[in-house]
């Protein structure tokens, strides 16, 4: 099976409400705030060592039977400037964290050795079924 290295749009960052150690490579979360500045529609997002889907993305991967990950709560809130940069007002879909707990190279969603998001073939098939506009894509 093919394995594909993906770079997510980087649409805002971490808030101050995120709890991380970061004592250890990558850093560990265990509570997630993302803060979106400039979000330009894509339904995964990052912000290094964490990614968000949205609700109807997080659906089709649960639906597809993938492994590899788990879906936990995030606080997904739009920082000051967001809708100023935007130009209007931003109609922001739920959002959920998208957790790495496969190893890449062998299950659908793994982190490479810097943390870096690594999915399967089928795990690419299914993310392609929502908004992936502004994320690279490169074999692994």
């Amino acid at each position: 099976m093919n394995y594909y290295l993906l770079g997510p749009e980087v649409a805002g960052e971490l808030g101050d409400d995120t709890v991380m150690d970061t004592s250890v490579h990558p850093p560990a979360v265990s509570r997630l705030q993302y803060v979106v500045q400039d979000w330009l529609g894509d339904e995964i997002l990052e912000s290094t060592p964490c990614f968000v889907v949205t609700d109807h993305l997080a659906g089709l991967i649960e639906g597809a039977g993938l492994n590899g990950y788990r879906l936990a709560a995030a606080d997904v809130v739009l920082g000051e400037d967001a809708e100023e940069l935007a130009g209007g007002p931003i109609d922001l879909p739920k959002f959920q964290w998208l957790q790495l707990t496969g190893r890449a190279g062998s299950d659908d969603f793994g982190a490479s050795a810097n943390g870096s998001l690594v999915v399967s073939q089928r795990a690419l098939d299914v993310l392609r079924q929502g908004a992936l506009n502004n994320c690279d894509i490169d074999p692994a």
